[in-house]
């Protein structure tokens, strides 16, 4: 499954403004400037907007990710970061520095968490 997919099958995830929606049937992209039950702007809405995915290599898109993570932690200083070790992994710590979740990649991690908080 792909980590776009893997976000938004989490029960924390949300549609956001500022994120960056792309459509895998070709559609254009959009960015979220308002939210509506799907969280797409109704005259951007394709016919069917499950079809949309995050843009998680999107700056806006990934700390609207991170945002999610801090709501669904309930911890406004949830932070990600390089673990600086050899295999260049990332790690999502909670305020007291415990890592949460670690991931390939920022973006990875960050997924890992919001999936993590659905566990509890």
């Amino acid at each position: 499954m792909k980590l776009e997919e893997r976000a938004i099958n989490c029960k924390h995830w949300r549609w956001m403004p500022g994120m960056l929606a792309r459509y895998s049937d070709g559609k254009p992209w959009y960015r979220l400037t308002e939210a509506d039950s799907y969280g797409i702007p109704p005259k951007c809405r394709p016919p069917d907007p499950r079809r949309a995915w995050p843009d998680l290599t999107d700056p806006a898109t990934l700390g609207c990710l991170l945002g999610l993570v801090r709501d669904a932690y309930r911890d406004a200083y949830v932070s990600a970061s390089s673990l600086h070790d050899e295999n260049g992994y990332w790690g999502v710590r909670d305020c007291d520095g415990f890592v949460i979740a670690t991931g390939r990649s920022e973006r990875e991690a960050l997924v890992i968490a919001l999936e993590k908080a659905d566990a509890e």
